[in-house]
């Protein structure tokens, strides 16, 4: 993890909420953090005492039970983790993973209250985006849940070809992690990649992955 002082913040949608004078509030009363691949960001069990802004990269969230660490959901560009606990200073009920390089930018929590207090615009889009953000989780979850093991790595290669804004991407995981992730086994994992490779819906070697056909994809993935 490396530390780095930033005089700049990128305009999101949040920000453009705030006035001149806001936005350099939230400058002030925050700094950035850079973390490489496979660095945890915040561990499970963290109380969440500050507001973690993800500015550039993706990290994936996990919630272990015993052993077993299942990735939920991925956070990237211009997405909040932790939102959800930040005011009630709650333990966070998960880890956050860096999967590429990530830089997050941590805001000083009363800084982000106090402006929920005074700005009325600025509350009504926290309350949509954290709203949205639980319909998101629980969406996710009951849909992986129902998927046999083609659908739910069909629904996870489409979700990286989104992360990635490309259909050339290298995987992130490697397969014991993309089986944890989605709960089968390694060897179900490998096989179904392996099918798809040979039907050509996708090439992969290594990590090194490509969508070839997009749509036969996200039929595997609606009705997987």
């Amino acid at each position: 993890m490396e530390k780095k002082i930033n005089p700049n913040i990128s305009v999101n949608d949040w920000m453009e909420t705030l006035s001149e004078s806001e936005r350099d509030r939230v400058l002030n009363a925050s700094e950035t953090l850079s973390y490489e691949r496979g660095e945890t960001i915040i561990k499970q069990g963290t109380l969440a005492s500050q507001i973690l802004f993800v500015e550039n990269g993706i990290a994936k969230l996990n919630f272990q039970t015993g052993e077993r660490d299942t990735t939920f959901n991925f956070a990237t560009n211009g997405d909040f983790i932790g939102l959800m606990c930040s005011f009630v200073k709650k333990r966070l009920e998960f880890s956050a993973v860096a999967i590429t390089h990530t830089t997050v930018r941590i805001i000083d929590r009363e800084v982000f209250e106090n402006l929920i207090e005074t700005n009325g615009k600025f509350a009504v889009y926290v309350v949509k985006l954290m709203s949205e953000l639980t319909n998101g989780v629980v969406h996710t979850l009951i849909t992986l849940s129902h998927k046999n093991v083609n659908g739910a790595v069909a629904t996870l290669l489409l979700t990286l070809s989104r992360l990635f804004c490309s259909n050339k991407l290298q995987i992130p995981f490697t397969r014991d992690e993309m089986a944890d992730a989605l709960g089968y086994s390694k060897e179900s994992i490998i096989n179904t990649l392996s099918a798809f490779h040979q039907d050509k819906i996708i090439s992969i070697s290594g990590r090194n992955l490509e969508i070839l056909q997009y749509p036969a994809l996200v039929v595997i993935a609606e009705k997987g």
